[in-house]
């Protein structure tokens, strides 16, 4: 997971990590911004869920979500 690409994305949409936490929340997706940012130090990794919904909130394409959460995966 590219942790810079996707903390660029949520600036360039204007979301803080608590930001992100809230409307995942509201989307059924329990995620404390805590578990968030351990997840983007690499703590822990993001699931499937969690990935297909912050994509939908940073309204995203299915090439850019690839590049941020798998891109050292399958480049």
């Amino acid at each position: 997971m590219s942790s810079s690409e996707l903390l660029k994305e949520l600036k360039k949409q204007g979301y803080s990590v608590r930001d992100l936490s809230k409307e995942m929340c509201l989307r059924n997706v329990n995620a404390s911004p805590s578990t968030i940012y351990k997840k983007i130090r690499g703590v822990s990794q993001f699931t499937a869920p969690e990935i297909k919904v912050i994509q939908d909130i940073l309204e995203i394409d299915n090439a850019r979500m690839y590049h941020i959460f798998f891109g050292e995966l399958v480049s």
